[in-house]
């Protein structure tokens, strides 16, 4: 229950949900009184269309995506004992496949921690557990079959109980220490990289960043500055993002 009253709260303070509220506020602020009404409305509306255009959500990325790429020919540390790869969503009971499979977040982050694990050799913790909402696999077991199956991968490790970015570094955690492991390489979206690598510190971890699926600059052009759902998306990544680290460094 506290995992859906959680959903339902972030869903009405981020876009589009939070837009949803604040014109219904504008209405009712119309109606007692009609100048401040027409300008608050006429706000949220110019909010909603720079959320959605895709320069504006370009430069919200841009800020959260504080980590570098590791270089492709960098040396690899010869302290990391293992490469853990953070769990994002599923796609619920694919037809294609005949099942639940990795979204396409999951499936960047795995290909990548198969690519790290070709040029080092080091074993593949998958974290991700059952979502609330459904589904027959935890995002670690699904994580797993597609390292096996689609990028014939090494030693893959699973946890699979965690449901949140700080249940993936605690329990990552606990796992590794039965390895005796305490240093890896992180493999999660640019911009999910900033929070991860914070809560994962705090876990008593020694992280080595390894970004991917970094969402390029856009230019100030007229394409770029025409409203898509794309653009809105990204917007929402972005400032659930900000938000997100506020909220982990009141709580951990």
């Amino acid at each position: 229950m506290g995992t859906v009253l959680a959903r339902i709260f972030e869903e009405f303070i981020l876009p589009p949900g939070l837009f949803l509220l604040l014109l219904c506020f504008g209405f009712v602020l119309l109606w007692r009184k009609p100048m401040l009404g027409k300008l608050f409305l006429a706000a949220v509306l110019l909010g909603i269309y720079l959320l959605s255009t895709p320069y504006m959500a370009s430069q919200l990325v841009d800020k959260v995506q504080t980590w570098p790429a590791l270089a492709p020919d960098a040396p690899l540390d010869p302290a990391a004992g293992a490469i853990v790869i953070l769990s994002a969503g599923r796609n619920l009971d694919a037809p294609e496949y005949g099942s639940d499979t990795v979204d396409q977040y999951t499936l960047l982050r795995t290909r990548y921690g198969a690519y790290l694990q070709r040029k080092s050799g080091l074993p593949i913790l998958v974290s991700g557990g059952l979502l609330a909402h459904g589904g027959s696999k935890s995002l670690a077991q699904m994580m797993a079959e597609s390292l096996q199956q689609d990028f014939n991968a090494g030693e893959v490790w699973l946890e699979d109980a965690s449901l949140s970015t700080a249940d993936n570094a605690y329990r990552s955690k606990a796992f590794l220490l039965q390895k005796d492991i305490d240093t890896v390489y992180l493999v999660t979206q640019a911009w999910h990289m900033p929070r991860a690598v914070e809560i994962f510190i705090k876990a008593g971890l020694r992280v080595i960043p390894a970004p991917t699926a970094f969402s390029g600059r856009r230019e100030f052009t007229l394409i770029n500055m025409l409203p898509n759902s794309v653009g809105l998306g990204m917007s929402r990544v972005a400032l659930r993002e900000v938000g997100a680290r506020i909220w982990y460094r009141l709580r951990y």
